[in-house]
């Protein structure tokens, strides 16, 4: 009953997370880009993106720790199989994604703050609220234009992790 558990809430979390990755890349930057879509709406898109990001960074890696550790036992089953390796890069390519998105808010929110610190980012990450009381604050096609080639390349990944999840749900041999 655990693995199935854990094989719900880790399928769930990848969809949320690759989907809204996906659906941000796809419905939100360009508009952001060209200055159809405001500065607080993309904004606000990047931060539930990031936070998004966040929530599933914890709950996939519990969640596939356990799977890896109840499916890949011995452990050397992971550098020795298909399967393992398809696991492997699963995880190598969940780590990259989970990285730039944060660096693309980040740099994102240093358009506003340029003195903003890594601890208070991670604290707050970039909500609507730190767009208030700023003087100058850059437009959305600017703020977009900074986080273009990370959120381009998270989605690059996002496809390649969810061709990964399919190959690992029943196209790669034991």
């Amino acid at each position: 009953m655990l693995l199935t558990t854990a094989f719900v809430l880790h399928v769930l979390s990848g969809a949320l997370w690759t989907g809204a990755t996906l659906y941000v890349v796809y419905a939100t930057l360009p508009r952001a880009t060209d200055g159809t879509l405001g500065r607080a709406a993309f904004v606000d898109a990047a931060h539930r993106l990031l936070m998004i990001t966040r929530w599933t960074g914890v709950i996939l890696p519990v969640t596939g720790a356990y799977m890896a550790w109840r499916l890949y036992t011995p452990l050397e089953a992971l550098v020795t199989t298909p399967r393992g390796w398809a696991v492997l890069a699963m995880l190598s390519l969940w780590g990259v994604m989970n990285g730039l998105v944060e660096l693309g808010v980040l740099r994102m929110r240093r358009e506003v703050d340029p003195d903003l610190g890594w601890g208070r980012y991670m604290a707050e990450g970039f909500p609507v609220d730190a767009l208030a009381g700023v003087g100058g604050v850059p437009g959305s096609a600017r703020l977009a234009s900074v986080a273009r080639p990370y959120l381009l390349a998270s989605g690059g990944l996002a496809v390649l992790l969810l061709v990964d999840a399919a190959l690992l749900a029943g196209g790669v041999p034991g």
